[in-house]
């Protein structure tokens, strides 16, 4: 793997999170496959499934997400995904950083 590759692979990790409490925050109750769906739309290259499963899992440990089995129908059981307090918290604290970031690539972009 090139440099290239490796920063935005780091940089996809670093970002994706944030992506997801944001998408769950904005759009209420979803389950796993349909984060991922709605996170290729908006980002063609953003995260797949293969991320964000374990993501889920891990923001779930975390107190970030909680999770309710919901059965629909003839279809399989769906674990649905909400933001709790501690997520919500999260979320304005990581776009805080996010905004101090994106705002330091403009200045300097303006420079150059």
């Amino acid at each position: 793997m090139d440099s290239f590759s490796s920063w935005v692979t780091q940089l996809r990790k670093g970002v994706v999170e944030l992506l997801v409490l944001r998408l769950l925050a904005a759009r209420g109750p979803l389950h796993g496959y349909a984060i991922a769906r709605d996170l290729q739309e908006i980002g063609e290259t953003v995260a797949g499934e293969s991320t964000v499963y374990p993501l889920l899992k891990r923001l779930e440990a975390e107190g970030l997400v909680e999770g309710s089995w919901s059965a629909e129908g003839d279809t399989p059981p769906r674990k649905y995904y909400v933001v709790t307090a501690a997520g919500d918290a999260f979320v304005i604290r990581a776009a805080e950083q996010w905004r101090a970031l994106n705002k330091a690539m403009t200045v300097l972009e303006e420079e150059a």
